[in-house]
């Protein structure tokens, strides 16, 4: 890819002169957001959960963070109220395709500790639950305004940073 706008680069400045201000610049505009839109972003979420002493949920946390080359670009914390585990994975993956799409960081890979949420996105699984379904519904509206997307279950050990996050947000 350097090499390929290396020489596209070295072509528009040997003929640089043929061009008008405004095709020169048209084309150094192209080109930038070519290189931007090729970047790749890892998304990671988590959703966590309180319960009762009957297990029914009493309050849950959401959290995630977006980096790219072990940088941090953003990082969120929530509460969501009294939600299921599972509405609060989702609603943290919801959350962290917001925040990429408004960014415009527009390639990414999401990673999640939640192997239901990845394999019903992935089509594995069906979606049995009517609340499931709506989240499910409006992760892919979302995951449509990227240009590039892919979605892994990772154990959750390699999820402890959005983990924590998540854990905050119990407290918030």
């Amino acid at each position: 890819m350097k090499n390929k706008n290396k020489k596209i680069s070295s072509i528009l400045e040997k003929y640089k002169s043929s061009f008008s201000k405004e095709d020169l610049s048209s084309l150094e505009n192209l080109l930038s957001d070519d290189l931007q839109s090729k970047k790749s972003y890892n998304l990671f979420t988590d959703g966590a959960c309180e319960f009762d002493d009957d297990y029914k949920p009493v309050n849950a946390g959401i959290g995630g963070l977006l980096k790219m080359d072990n940088n941090i670009i953003f990082s969120f914390s929530e509460n969501i109220g009294k939600k299921t585990n599972n509405e609060a994975e989702y609603l943290a993956l919801i959350k962290g395709i917001e925040i990429c799409v408004e960014s415009n960081f527009l390639n990414i890979s999401i990673f999640l500790d939640s192997e239901l949420v990845v394999k019903q996105i992935n089509g594995d699984y069906k979606v049995k639950n009517d609340r499931m379904s709506i989240l499910h519904k409006k992760t892919h509206e979302l995951l449509s305004n990227l240009k590039s997307w892919k979605i892994i279950h990772i154990l959750r050990d390699k999820n402890v940073e959005a983990d924590e996050l998540s854990k905050e947000g119990l407290s918030k």
